[in-house]
């Protein structure tokens, strides 16, 4: 929520403990949902007619899954005819009447176990009880469910499921799904549903038939359907056939997507704060390289919000001009790195500043109202209060109230200064004389007294070591990605930027007593360790070459050439991304590469949604850590390298 009471203006928001459903409510969904699939079972074994043919109920019973593209009912129907080359030696016992009733019951609870497992899969910060919301919402039908979670979260115009990120993430989670609903051939699912991706339609006609002619024509059609020779893949009618036969299924025609009854604040907020982070890699390569190094980190990393007038890469760099201009540091270290802890920081910030001002102009906003608008406009400002009516209080007051939010160092200063802004949007990358004309027209009239910050401590001391220590430890990894991975005819071809993104944290911990102190205070390794830099290719000016996002993987224990570098990308927003488990864990927003493999991909996600983990991770406990160091608000000690330390 936000504080503001006592008639002020100001609507600030803070970070709040995580919602968590009572058990009881919890357990009342799952009821429901299980209730529900008993009923698609019922209807299914009606329309196949299974009580007189003892085979079709025998592969119903053993791989008739509520798991597929189509709805409930006939995926059911489509994992029991698609077995039909499989002949399971089921007893008589089995196929008595109760006990079928309670074999199909098993079923149902397995199957509604798999697609929990698939949603928690294929989408970053959905909890397990979320997940089990969403299939209530959509009376468990699976496409459906992805619908409105993509729907929610503001991803409908960017996303899709032939994307480089999401095709084999919904084939893993196809398969994983299959796997914990106890399916006797988890690949033979996948295949079915890859090869009906471009005919459901077909599939559905043959289904709705299937009580009128005859089951073994049914039979036949499908397994000709199935047999003919294609590529295993989602192709394109999967995007216009399927995902529009999810929106006119009666569960979505009732527009339940479009207003959700219950408030998932903490994914949208995070998915919210995915978006801000592109928008900060932008404003990183849009800023010259010597000016970025020298001075600019410290600026920006301080008052670099992503708030204000313009679109939000343009206010990042404004807002990070102007305090440099105002507010200059006395003396400033020479970084090839925006620490990672910090930038966290930064978005989370930027993103409090974001929801405050909307709190504070529109009184009648919840925080999860305010994050929807902000989702609703892309994280851009200018355009989520453009579109409201009716403004409670002032611009300035909002971004007072932002400025409070986000921690500024001079939020009466910087609320002045963005009421009254008059510059256009940057569209272009920056050059050093670009940056002392802004400055020149940010700056004030009397020149400012340069700040100094000063530390005494021991702890600042040591701090100022482990930060030095890490900054050496990542530069010399970074330098060996470039020297000897990034080469064109055997020379380096690429010249870094700045390094923007860093998780040291992957695959561990493993205990040991041999860390230096300067390095951690804990005694333990991680394996390795994910990172993004951008570089700037070598013979070009920083003003005609973009700098270009890089992925690397290193081994924690060596300082040799990269286990893997490679392009990606800039994250678009709210558009899918791959996902990273250790990455997550950390709330690192590293983006990494979609046709490379890595650690901390696809399956150990798998072990970590079976809770089989070698590290003890969870679902639960991945998204409790993310949201631990998302938080963190407060100081940290990256901040000692801008401090004077004696």
């Amino acid at each position: 929520m936000a504080d503001g009471a006592g008639g002020s203006p100001y609507r600030v928001a803070r970070p709040q403990p995580r919602y968590m459903p009572h058990g009881k409510e919890y357990a009342d969904a799952w009821s429901r949902l299980l209730s529900k699939i008993d009923s698609y079972y019922t209807e299914a074994r009606d329309r196949l007619a299974v009580p007189a043919r003892p085979v079709t109920l025998a592969r119903l019973l053993h791989a008739g899954v509520c798991i597929g593209l189509l709805d409930p009912v006939s995926n059911i129907m489509v994992n029991t005819i698609s077995n039909s080359d499989c002949w399971p030696d089921l007893g008589r016992e089995v196929l008595s009447g109760a006990a079928v009733d309670e074999k199909l019951r098993d079923m149902g609870r397995s199957s509604l176990e798999g697609l929990v497992a698939f949603l928690i899969y294929f989408f970053p910060y959905l909890a397990d009880w979320e997940a089990t919301r969403y299939l209530l919402l959509a009376d468990a039908d699976l496409l459906v469910a992805v619908r409105l979670i993509v729907a929610d979260r503001g991803m409908l115009p960017q996303f899709s499921l032939n994307s480089p990120a999401s095709a084999p993430a919904f084939e893993a989670a196809l398969k994983l799904a299959a796997q914990i609903a106890k399916h006797p051939h988890p690949k033979r699912l996948v295949r079915v549903w890859m090869v009906l991706s471009s005919r459901l339609q077909q599939a559905l006609r043959l289904l709705s038939d299937v009580q009128c002619h005859s089951p073994r024509n049914t039979l036949e059609s499908l397994e000709a359907m199935l047999n003919e020779p294609v590529v295993l893949s989602l192709h394109m009618p999967w995007d216009l056939m399927a995902w529009d036969l999810a929106a006119h299924r009666p569960q979505y025609k009732n527009g339940i997507g479009a207003n959700m009854p219950y408030q998932h604040t903490r994914s949208l907020r995070m998915t919210l704060l995915d978006t801000i982070h592109g928008f900060y890699l932008q404003a990183l390569s849009m800023l010259p390289r010597n000016e970025l190094r020298s001075h600019l980190h410290r600026s920006l990393l301080r008052a670099g919000y992503c708030y204000g007038p313009l679109d939000p890469v343009s206010n990042i760099i404004y807002n990070t001009l102007w305090y440099h201009a105002n507010f200059p540091a006395a003396v400033t270290p020479v970084l090839g790195i925006i620490f990672p802890d910090s930038l966290t920081r930064l978005e989370t910030r930027s993103f409090y500043g974001l929801v405050s001002f909307l709190l504070t102009r529109y009184h009648d906003l919840s925080e999860h109202q305010a994050v929807q608008c902000l989702v609703a406009a892309c994280g851009d400002l200018s355009l989520a209060d453009s579109v409201k009516q009716g403004p409670c209080s002032s611009v300035q007051e909002a971004y007072m109230a932002a400025a409070t939010a986000a921690g500024h160092p001079n939020p009466k200063e910087q609320a002045t200064f963005l009421d009254s802004w008059k510059v256009h949007r940057v569209m272009r990358q920056a050059t050093s004389e670009d940056v002392q004309r802004w400055c020149s027209i940010l700056s004030p009239k009397q020149p400012p007294t340069p700040e100094r910050i000063c530390k005494s401590s021991y702890h600042a001391r040591a701090g100022r070591v482990r930060c030095e220590a890490k900054l050496a430890r990542i530069s010399r990894k970074v330098k060996a990605a470039l020297d000897r991975n990034l080469l064109q005819d055997g020379k380096p071809a690429y010249d870094l930027h700045i390094i923007a993104c860093v998780n040291e944290s992957v695959c561990g911990p493993e205990y040991c007593d041999d860390v230096p102190v300067s390095e951690s205070f804990a005694p333990y390794r991680f394996r390795y360790s994910h990172i993004n830099f951008l570089a700037t290719e070598k013979g070009f000016s920083s003003s005609v070459s973009h700098p270009r996002l890089f992925f690397a993987e290193f081994d924690n224990e060596e300082d040799s050439a990269a286990l893997l570098c490679c392009p990606v990308s800039e994250p678009k927003p709210f558009a899918e991304h791959v996902r990273c488990l250790y990455c997550e864990a950390v709330g690192a927003r590293v983006v990494h590469p979609s046709l490379k493999d890595f650690h901390g991909g696809g399956s150990e996600f798998e072990a970590v949604i079976r809770e089989e983990h070698e590290h003890s991770l969870t679902n639960a406990r991945v998204i409790c850590q993310s949201d631990f160091y998302v938080e963190r608000m407060c100081a940290l000690e990256d901040d000692y390298m801008y401090a004077e330390v004696k």
